[in-house]
């Protein structure tokens, strides 16, 4: 299947990621760790694949679009060349919180 456009993950969303290996592998252990990580992934390959899969969220910032994973909400931009994934963030954090103070 052809690449619709590529996925580009912000410094914020690169730390998002980290935390999650770490609660995960800390809490639930390594094979679970992999899992998660590896369904996060695929979401970001379908997203690559099929554009945009995700929910407008003018809301909270313009333009800007979301989609969950399990647990966790990955929030994201499109410009003409690629996906910006912005920010990963559990369903229990306060959003606006986490997105009001980042270049979006």
């Amino acid at each position: 299947m052809q690449n619709y456009k590529p996925i580009r993950l912000s410094n914020p969303a690169k730390r998002d990621l980290q935390l999650i290996a770490e609660y995960t592998l800390r809490v639930w252990g390594v094979t679970q760790k992999r899992k998660y990580l590896a369904l996060i992934n695929k979401s970001f390959q379908q997203l690559n694949q099929m554009g945009n899969v995700g929910r407008k969220r003018d809301d909270i910032v313009k333009d800007l679009y979301c989609y969950p994973v399990q647990k966790h909400t990955v929030f994201y931009r499109e410009s003409e060349i690629a996906f910006l994934v912005i920010r990963i963030l559990h369903s229990q954090m306060d959003t606006g919180k986490h997105l009001e103070n980042q270049e979006i």
